[in-house]
């Protein structure tokens, strides 16, 4: 088989799949910027809640000292957290119900908050730790003991170097990410361009005339491979169709050669016996053979052509093919015997309906017999036989007759090939094509066998 030349002439920006890997591409990037952003909204929630557990679990230590000693042990207790706080890390203000500071690290705000974020600057921080650039928030929440006001405080220090790690982490991945989905892209969109581009060269050489191609396939079983195997079937059975109708065309100009010579022979000769005066009805009666033969295979070559074309299938029909076997057998049993031979039916099983033409069918067996008691010879026995089993039902037509040799089995369906070189019989060679295309409607499997001594013809028709 030929090779495919390797030549891409399929653009890459402009091929569908590159264009499908960048949309699957952007597609992946936003998916991933979504996780990494509900990642991140994960953390921070978390860290929230840790940050005030904490303070939650200190304003209950500080209730428990008020009631142990009162407004001296709570504001003494704040003044230990408070110089045990390194780089406040920790707040903390006690104010009175007048708003007056009594212990802590801070100064009074202007305000209070039940839970907010607060940047250092807002929250009063001493000027000597104001130089030490922080650029944290803080997690505070507000209480309310014995008409007083506790802030407590914790900084965010800890999601900010989070924060920071998330966010230069997020980057370098999303780089990675891009970087690996855009090169994986192009390059899945170049491993299908490429097989594209093969199988348009394929098609290209098809439609120049060339049917022995065959796409190369990757060997995965992919959906580009079940579709290559698919079109070198197509491209299989268009070469053997355009195979068929040159052979037809050679054998329909062989075949019709000699009548219409002999027919135009004829006509010359009436009209110079008409000329002379001398009676044309013999030549007329010869010319009017003639034409009935080649308009009979005409019209066979014609009916094939419409069977195969399944133009025939809307007269299908669920018919019964032992009745239709009986019918014929009776038909041709009586010919059979005027010419010295027998024809034999082996009574039927029960068979299943079949779903097929009647009348076609019946023609297909009529050809089958008709060709036996043609070319079979003297003396034959022809049996005719049904039988059904799991998966199929079994039509045979068997002679013991002079056979069919072994190389010309697959010649004899063709349309016009007869296996008398010299055509001296008579006959059009479009038995068996007919019965080979009626079978094929029927999805019916023809082969031709030896019955020692022989032919042996079977059509298998499935269930």
């Amino acid at each position: 088989m030929r090779a495919i030349p390797s030549r891409f002439r399929v653009k890459l920006p402009r091929s569908s799949g590159f264009r499908l890997a960048v949309i699957f591409s952007a597609i992946f990037l936003i998916a991933a910027c979504v996780a990494l952003v509900a990642a991140y909204t994960i953390i921070e929630q978390e860290i929230n809640t840790r940050h005030i557990r904490d303070i939650d679990q200190e304003k209950s230590l500080f209730v428990e000292a008020y009631k142990a000693g009162g407004t001296a042990e709570l504001s003494d207790l704040i003044a230990t957290h408070s110089k045990a706080t390194s780089g406040f890390d920790r707040v903390y203000l006690l104010t009175d119900s007048n708003g007056n500071k009594l212990a802590g690290n801070l100064e009074v705000l202007e305000h209070k908050r039940h839970f907010v974020h607060l940047y250092e600057r807002e929250m009063r921080v001493p000027a000597k730790v104001i130089g030490l650039k922080l650029n944290f928030d803080y997690y505070v929440r507000t209480f309310d003991i014995a008409g007083m006001t506790l802030l407590l405080g914790s900084s965010a220090r800890d999601m900010d170097e989070v924060e920071e790690v998330f966010l230069q982490g997020a980057g370098w991945a999303f780089v990675l990410l891009a970087a690996v989905s855009l090169i994986g892209g192009g390059w899945l969109s170049y491993r299908m361009n490429r097989r594209i581009s093969r199988i348009e060269e394929a098609l290209e050489l098809v439609s120049n005339g060339r049917f022995d191609v065959k796409i190369p396939k990757s060997g995965s079983g992919d959906d580009i491979d079940r579709l290559a195997s698919l079109m070198d079937n197509t491209i299989a059975k268009l070469g053997t169709s355009v195979e068929t109708n040159r052979q037809i065309s050679a054998d329909i100009a062989h075949d019709l050669k000699t009548p219409m010579n002999r027919l135009r022979i004829n006509v010359e000769q009436a009209l110079h016996a008409d000329e002379t005066g001398k009676p044309v009805s013999g030549f007329l009666s010869i010319i009017e053979k003639e034409s009935s033969a080649i308009l009979k295979t005409f019209d066979a070559l014609l009916r094939i052509a419409q069977i195969e074309g399944g133009a025939r299938k809307a007269r299908f029909d669920w018919i019964d093919l032992s009745e239709i076997l009986t019918d014929v057998c009776d038909f041709y049993s009586e010919h059979a015997e005027e010419l010295g031979s027998r024809l034999v039916l082996t009574p039927p099983q029960a068979l299943p309906r079949l779903y097929g033409d009647a009348e076609l069918l019946t023609q297909m067996l009529s050809n089958l017999i008709e060709n036996s008691l043609k070319h079979g010879g003297d003396d034959l026995t022809i049996t005719c036989s049904a039988t059904v089993d799991a998966h199929a039902i079994l039509l045979t037509v068997s002679d013991d007759g002079c056979g069919i040799p072994v190389a010309e089995r697959k010649k004899v369906t063709r349309r016009l090939y007869r296996l008398e070189k010299s055509r001296t019989t008579p006959g059009s060679g479009l038995g068996l094509s007919m019965v080979k295309a009626i079978a094929d409607l029927h999805a019916a499997e023809l082969q031709l066998g030896d019955n020692n001594p022989g032919l042996r013809t079977s059509i298998r028709f499935p269930l």
